[in-house]
């Protein structure tokens, strides 16, 4: 019955996100149905990067730069071969004639990415605190120089355009909820019971007997890959990438929406994610309008500012939302009470 039950609810998820998604596809005009896209993807990066941030306690600053190796990576597998011989003479004969479609580009993206985190990951992981931050971000910048001088692979600061508009709401939706229903699972695994107890002391999580680098590389090379399949993702979305696509901005915006979210809630990445991609939207289209332009980033910063005075841990903080958590909120005390004492006489 418990395995009946579990599979009803996954049916009823998925045939809720269908129905959305089927909906949006057909009200929703050209516009915003990009900055859904670009929610979805906002989604699949801040929730990747809580698994590292968040739950296991790694201060993770380089995840933009596996995102532009799975742009980078899905840009050249999906264009087309006649611009790639002309742009990327440095591939090899075998690549430059080959195009893929947008699945087996992303999947081969994400890999990739995942492979860099794991080969990177046990220098990185072997750092704390600050150390790590620092570190991280190196990596960021290094993949930044690469792609601005690896000429014959990446065209350098022209970028690649002409990369074909593969991304959908039905690809960015579908990834968003694998990411989702992933780090929900890792999280409530052993693996995820290590990564708590390593965020709140990793001394005390090895004295009784767990291998913090191997929970901490798990969850680097998972927050790789997914980062690695935002960013084919967007690559095939925007349609164009160049190396100042994945740097600075892009890395404090998904950690402004991952802190202000709350760090260590799913549920709070997912709600931080969506209000700022209409935020930053919203706040473009006012530039746009009034001809003034840099206010989105003024306004972006004093919000962040407010929210981390008024709420540390984030609006969430490490709370996930279900049934009984809503049931709880919108009762009245007195009636709450009343349901408290009447379940206790029974």
């Amino acid at each position: 019955m418990d395995l009946v039950r579990k599979f009803s609810k996954a049916l009823l998820v998925l045939g809720v996100v269908f129905a959305m998604v089927y909906m949006l596809n057909s009200l929703v005009s050209g516009y915003w149905l990009r900055v859904l896209n670009l929610m979805m993807i906002y989604i699949i990066l801040t929730v990747s990067l809580n698994l590292t941030n968040g739950f296991t306690g790694i201060s993770n600053l380089g995840q933009i730069g596996f995102m532009a190796i799975g742009a980078y990576t899905s840009a050249i597998l999906t264009l087309s071969p006649h611009l790639k011989q002309i742009w990327l003479t440095g591939l090899p004969h075998g690549l430059s004639s080959l195009q893929l479609h947008l699945l087996p580009a992303m999947l081969i993206g994400g890999i990739l990415a995942a492979i860099v985190a794991f080969i990177t990951g046990p220098v990185f992981l072997r750092l704390r605190g600050i150390f790590i931050s620092v570190a991280t971000l190196g990596f960021l910048i290094v993949v930044k120089v690469v792609a601005e001088n690896w000429m014959g692979i990446t065209r350098g600061g022209r970028g690649i355009p002409a990369i074909p508009l593969y991304t959908n709401l039905w690809w960015t939706s579908g990834v968003a909820l694998v990411t989702i229903y992933t780090v929900w699972r890792i999280v409530r695994s052993p693996y995820g019971r290590g990564m708590m107890a390593i965020r709140e002391d990793d001394l005390a999580a090895q004295s009784i007997g767990i291998n913090i680098t191997k929970v901490k590389l798990l969850a680097f090379v998972i927050t790789a890959f997914f980062s690695g399949i935002a960013g084919a993702l967007w690559a095939n979305l925007i349609g164009a990438i160049s190396p100042e696509s994945f740097y600075m901005w892009l890395t404090f915006f998904i950690i402004i929406i991952l802190i202000v979210g709350g760090m260590g809630s799913i549920t709070g990445s997912v709600v931080s994610a969506i209000v700022f991609a209409v935020f930053i939207e919203g706040l473009r289209s006012f530039e746009n309008s009034v001809g003034v332009y840099g206010i989105s980033y003024i306004i972006l910063a004093l919000a962040f500012i407010t929210i981390i005075i008024l709420r540390p841990a984030g609006v969430f903080g490490d709370r996930e939302v279900n049934w009984r958590w809503l049931l709880n909120f919108f009762l009245p005390a007195r009636k709450r009470l009343a349901n408290k004492r009447g379940g206790d006489n029974m």
